[in-house]
């Protein structure tokens, strides 16, 4: 779907009626959020136009709905494996915004072979390395473990063992090994030490994992139909 980027970045007429966008985009982030976390990514970044949408992002909603269309008999499939523990993955895009610069996060939790949980939203601010802004999508897949945790405790599936945390970014592991701090990360914003809190007293811990395999590629940026095809299926959505 990386023809959603260029569609974007193309200049054209504001459009004179911007409900119909904001309405048919609307539709598309309930969609999202509820059981298509296939065009989480896509929709999140139409969403950023809605104060002043242009033609071409009226082109590319349309765009989206049209692959929804050929792919309506798609659906999310649930459970298959009861003894998987909770277990996250986190990724940023940096500065993948051509407009403001900001990074994009993007987790996904599942639980029981089934996914349960996932986001794709634009950082607060800018961040001035992939690590930093690795570090903060880190921070906030952290704050979703805490409270998954917590309501899988109310259901009676209390996690005994700390949950898994998926990174692919080597520099941001190893930042977290560090027991110093560096004029590079001293800067970084004390919620975001979250991390390092969840870690101590193990409720979190952190794995590597390549970046062909992080699932939670596909809520960080359009990707290409191969790549795409490929973790829509690790998500669970098939026909």
């Amino acid at each position: 779907m990386e023809w959603l980027k260029q569609k974007l970045r193309n200049r054209s007429e504001v459009l004179e009626d911007p409900i119909k966008y904001r309405s048919l985009v609307g539709g598309l982030l309930y969609l999202a959020v509820m059981t298509r976390p296939d065009i989480a990514a896509c929709t999140a970044i139409l969403g950023r136009k809605f104060s002043e949408a242009r033609e071409a992002d009226w082109t590319a909603a349309k765009l989206v709905l049209r692959f929804l269309s050929g792919t309506k008999d798609y659906y999310l499939q649930l459970g298959g494996t009861p003894e998987e523990a909770l277990l996250g993955h986190s990724d940023a895009d940096w500065a993948g915004d051509p407009d403001s610069r900001r990074s994009t996060t993007g987790f996904v939790f599942s639980f029981g072979g089934g996914i349960l949980s996932w986001a794709s939203r634009r950082q607060s601010s800018v961040k001035l390395s992939s690590m930093e802004a690795e570090y903060v999508a880190l921070s906030e897949a952290s704050q979703e473990t805490l409270w998954l945790r917590q309501l899988l405790s109310d259901f009676g599936e209390t996690q005994k063992q700390p949950t898994v945390l998926r990174e692919d970014n080597q520099g941001c592991l190893a930042f977290f090994q560090k027991e110093r701090t560096s004029r590079r990360s001293k800067h970084t914003n004390t919620r975001e030490r979250i991390v390092h809190e969840l870690c101590a007293k193990k409720e979190i811990v952190l794995e590597y994992c390549s970046t062909d395999q992080m699932l939670a590629d596909i809520f960080t940026k359009p990707l290409g139909p191969q790549k795409h095809d490929m973790f829509r299926e690790m998500l669970g959505l098939k026909e």
